[in-house]
């Protein structure tokens, strides 16, 4: 029998936690985008070369195929909504599809992924991804229509405040923020951890010791997820997997086909069949 919320399962995922406890993840990417919604705690929000020191109300708008991670210190608790839009529904919809354009746009063209709300306008923020989750939780007539509602309000308040914010770069790790560049420069011929401690004039095990600090992974795990995600992206748009293995920087389709299937838990060629 139909469910109401299985017109949702390709549209989005919502949830709220809280907890007490400190976490730390290491970099990771999704196939979708990411609202994160940030109510209190003590937390550090890392985006590829992007550093945010978060206060109450601040959301971050993580499109696809960017690398993040979060670092949640003590202090209390730690309050969050994280909500998931799927591409592949949100490119059906006209409506959503140039909000999440307009967003991501306007994030590129202020140099920042966050925009910050207090008094009537996070009150009315936190009360739309409530109802987000309400909806979403429960399976009757209209849930989606009121889902889809509510993220039609919240991307149009983002894109709103991302429209009258200043230009302005966001916090940067000064070191790693520059590897981080340069490996994002030409990540099919990204150089190697050698070739960096050279350019950078800086020893490899103390470059390997910040950038773990910095990202919870190494340099070569960094590279290869930034060529898988790129994989993806090609395999989506039609690229033949002998293509995408060259274009990508792999030295063999062998070694391709394993990373790609490691990472992804399909094989390139069903990926591309999707």
């Amino acid at each position: 029998m139909l469910r109401y919320n299985d017109l949702m399962d390709n549209f989005l995922t919502i949830s709220h936690t809280v907890d007490h406890t400190p976490l730390s993840f290491a970099f990771h990417s999704h196939d979708f985008y990411e609202l994160y919604f940030y109510v209190s705690g003590n937390v550090t929000y890392y985006i590829e070369n992007e550093t945010y020191y978060l206060s109450k109300g601040d959301i971050l708008i993580i499109p696809p195929g960017k690398l993040h991670r979060t670092v949640i210190g003590e202090g209390g608790l730690y309050d969050r909504y994280v909500l998931w839009l799927y591409p592949n529904r949100i490119s059906e919809d006209d409506g959503l599809r140039a909000l999440t354009e307009t967003a991501e746009s306007l994030a590129n063209e202020k140099n920042t992924r966050l925009v910050s709300y207090d008094g009537h306008e996070l009150i009315f923020m936190k009360e739309l991804f409530e109802k987000l989750c309400e909806e979403f939780r429960e399976d009757r007539p209209y849930s989606y229509e009121i889902c889809r509602s509510c993220v039609t309000l919240i991307l149009r308040e983002v894109c709103s405040a991302l429209s009258s914010a200043p230009v302005k770069a966001a916090e940067r790790e000064e070191l790693i923020s520059r590897v981080i560049s340069r490996l994002n420069a030409d990540i099919a011929a990204a150089p190697s951890l050698d070739e960096l401690s050279s350019e950078f004039y800086i020893s490899k095990y103390h470059l390997a010791h910040k950038f773990r600090e910095y990202t919870g992974t190494t340099v070569h795990r960094y590279i290869l997820m930034k060529k898988i995600n790129t994989a993806k992206e090609l395999l989506e748009n039609g690229a033949q997997t002998s293509k995408v293995c060259e274009l990508c920087g792999f030295s063999t389709y062998s070694n391709f086909y394993k990373a790609f299937t490691k990472i992804t838990g399909s094989s390139p060629k069903k990926y591309s069949l999707k």
